[in-house]
C-alpha cells in the first residue's frame, strides 16, 4: 500500500511505560517535564519509531505552551523548550540515517485537552498559536494542529498555522465514547464547516478509541478531497457497556473503553483505510510494535 503514510505513535504514554517521570497532563506539564529530565530517552523513542516504520514523527512539543507551563512557572521558556523538542527528532533521524523522514511541530490544546470549556477566547488563541507557528514554521515539515475539542480551536490553530507556508494538517479529537462527536458536542461535519476558506493539506481524527473513528472518516471523505487519516489510542469502546453518566469526555473515555494490542489496532486502522485514509498513525498508549505490526501490513 504506497499510497499510505505512516506516521509514529505515543509520546507521553512511552515515556511513562519506560520508566519516566511524566506528571499530570491536567495540572501538570505531561511530558514537557522529560525534555529537561529525560531528553535521551524522548530521543530513542523518536529512533524506535523510525525503525519500526514511521515516516514521520512528531516532536514532544504536545505541552509546551503558555498556559500549561505557567503550571510551573516555566512559561518563560516555551521557545527553548520547543527548539529543543525538535532538536531531539532531529537527532533521532539523523541516527536513523533516513533523511526522508518529516518532522511533525504540533498546535496542541492550549489548555487541558479534551476540554472544549477550558479554551481561551479567541483573540487569545489567535496570539498564542501565532507564537508558536512563529517558532515552528522554519524549524520543521509539517505543522498539525492535533487533538483539536472544538470547530473554534481548531480553526484558530489552522488560520495562525497557514501564516507558516508548509503542509498544515487538522485532527480533531472525538475523545469520549459517543461516535463522530467532539467534546464540545459539535460533530465533524460542523467542525469541517467552520474551517470555510481556511484549506488544510489533510484532515485527521486522533486521541480517541479506535473504533469510533470510521463514520467521521466516511464523513471528511464526503467532504474534501484533500487526504484524510486517523491515529487513535490503544483502546476500544465497549459498546457492550451502558452509556457512561460521566460529565467530561476524559472520564466517559475512561468508564467505557478496553484495551486494545497490536492486531486489534492494525483491525481498526484496515477499516479507516477502507474509508478512505491516507495517513495512519498511533496516540496514547499505542508504542513502537503497533507501528511494526501496521508497517508489516502495510509493506504487503
Amino acid at each position: 500500500m504506497k499510497n499510505i503514510i505512516l506516521g509514529d505513535g505515543a509520546m507521553g504514554t512511552e515515556l511513562r511505560a519506560r520508566g519516566v517521570e511524566v506528571p499530570s497532563h491536567i495540572n501538570s506539564i505531561w511530558s514537557a517535564l522529560a525534555i529537561k529530565e529525560a531528553p535521551n530517552e524522548i530521543e530513542q523513542i523518536h529512533l524506535d519509531y523510525i525503525k519500526a516504520g514511521s515516516e514521520f514523527i512528531t516532536i514532544n512539543n504536545y505541552t509546551v505552551t503558555r498556559p500549561i507551563l505557567s503550571r510551573k512557572n516555566m512559561e518563560n521558556e516555551l521557545e527553548n523548550l520547543t527548539m529543543e523538542s525538535i532538536e531531539l527528532a532531529r537527532k533521532a533521524v539523523e541516527k536513523s540515517n533516513k533523511e526522508e523522514i518529516k518532522i511533525v511541530g504540533a498546535l496542541p490544546p492550549l489548555e487541558t485537552s479534551y476540554r472544549a470549556d477550558l479554551i481561551p477566547d479567541e483573540d487569545e488563541m489567535n496570539k498564542q498559536y501565532s507564537e508558536l507557528v512563529d517558532i515552528l514554521k522554519n524549524e520543521v515539515d509539517i505543522i498539525i494542529c492535533e487533538t483539536m475539542a472544538s470547530a473554534l480551536e481548531a480553526k484558530c490553530a489552522l488560520r495562525a498555522a497557514l501564516k507558516a507556508n508548509i503542509p498544515v494538517w487538522v485532527s480533531w479529537t472525538l475523545h469520549g465514547d459517543v461516535e463522530d462527536t467532539l467534546p464540545s458536542g459539535e460533530n465533524i461535519n460542523q467542525a469541517f464547516e467552520s474551517l470555510k476558506r481556511l484549506d488544510a493539506d489533510a484532515y485527521l481524527i486522533n486521541c480517541c478509541a479506535a473504533n469510533l473513528i470510521r463514520p467521521s472518516l466516511k464523513n471528511l471523505k464526503e467532504l474534501t478531497d484533500s487526504p484524510i487519516g486517523a491515529y487513535a489510542n490503544a483502546e476500544n469502546i465497549n459498546k457492550e457497556k451502558l452509556r457512561s453518566k460521566a460529565e467530561t469526555a476524559e472520564e466517559r473515555h475512561w468508564e467505557s473503553t478496553i484495551k486494545i494490542d497490536e492486531k486489534s489496532y492494525l483491525n481498526e486502522a484496515k477499516h479507516w483505510i477502507e474509508e478512505g485514509a491516507t495517513i495512519v498513525a498511533g496516540c496514547c498508549r499505542t508504542r513502537p510494535s503497533y507501528i511494526k505490526e501496521l508497517r508489516a501490513y502495510l509493506n504487503n
